[in-house]
């Protein structure tokens, strides 16, 4: 019996237009057409392979290997790496492990987001989004972000990244909820989501993200929301100086300071990479005491703004 819930969602496959009639979450699925590269590919030279790939899976949709959507890896565009025949060489040595996981997250992202998708619409029944969500493979530049595809925002997990980013035990819910959560975020309170969104506005946007996706499944740990066994240590010892950071640039706009909170790399022997989620996570938690969900994804304007600058005063006191 197929699912019935509020915000519907409709599968396609990559190119194809989904029916206009349907009030639904629309699904571009690129997958298959790495599957077919990869079937073809056996057995061939490394300059076919790396020709089979362009041809069969980024030129089907050169706009998700552009440079603002897999950033030093890209293939595509004005930003295009000057060697992407090495970056395609290299992807297609180091992929060959994370190839079995990969097709049998493929085989299964399609219905596991729809179920995941039907929950969310139980805890937040306002969802109701207008951007697509693509399945593809990422370079191992993400596992799953926004991004703005033709002008537009858009929901894309990497299938690739999904496999080496997270453990094979890993509670992908968790994961889904945070992302879903970004977009439900962005649907009711754009000018927090904003790409040039002040500092503090970035961090209370991942740090509800990584809360809510925690909070939505029990027994879910620290670690799972925050996708990593080691940011919360790494962030506790030095806590009160990354809160004091943040309170001295809450407004700032500097990408470096965003950089420095929130990549994967950051250049700081001061700050753990990433840590600016933890420390988002915690204002969250503080704030999320004596409010629901719905309430907390409600916040907004200077009720928060001075909510948040208070959590960050009592973290960055702390001994």
């Amino acid at each position: 019996m197929p699912l019935l819930f509020l915000c519907s969602t409709e599968f396609v496959q990559a190119g194809a237009i989904p029916a206009p009639e349907k009030a639904a979450i629309t699904i571009v699925d690129t997958t298959p057409a790495f599957w077919s590269f990869w079937e073809a590919a056996q057995g061939k030279s490394e300059e076919e392979r790396v020709r089979l790939f362009m041809e069969s899976v980024v030129n089907t949709h050169p706009e998700l290997y552009a440079e603002d959507v897999i950033n030093s890896v890209a293939l595509t565009g004005a930003g295009a790496n000057k060697d992407p025949g090495k970056i395609v060489a290299n992807y297609l040595r180091e992929v060959i492990p994370f190839i079995p996981r990969m097709k049998s997250i493929s085989d299964t992202i399609q219905h596991d987001f729809e179920l995941f998708a039907a929950d969310f619409t139980l805890t937040f029944p306002r969802y109701a989004p207008a951007a697509p969500v693509y399945f593809m493979v990422s370079i191992f530049s993400f596992d799953g972000g926004t991004r703005n595809i033709g002008g537009k925002s858009a929901l894309l997990f990497g299938i690739d990244g999904i496999a080496r980013f997270h453990p094979q035990d890993d509670n992908l819910k968790v994961f889904f909820d945070h992302e879903l959560f970004h977009l439900y975020h962005d649907q009711i309170a754009p000018e927090l989501t904003d790409d040039d969104a002040p500092l503090w506005m970035s961090m209370w946007e991942e740090g509800l993200a990584t809360y809510v996706s925690q909070k939505m499944n029990d027994g879910s740990t620290e670690a799972q929301a925050l996708m990593s066994p080691t940011l919360a240590r790494q962030t506790k010892a030095v806590l009160p100086k990354a809160a004091k950071e943040l309170l001295v640039n809450m407004d700032s706009l500097d990408k470096k300071e965003y950089a420095a909170f929130f990549y994967g790399t950051n250049g700081r022997a001061d700050l753990p990479p990433r840590c600016g989620y933890y420390v988002g996570y915690l204002v969250a938690q503080r704030l999320g005491a004596k409010r629901s969900l719905q309430q907390m994804a409600d916040l907004r304007g200077g009720e928060l703004k001075e909510a948040v600058r208070r959590a960050l005063e009592q973290l960055a006191a702390q001994p």
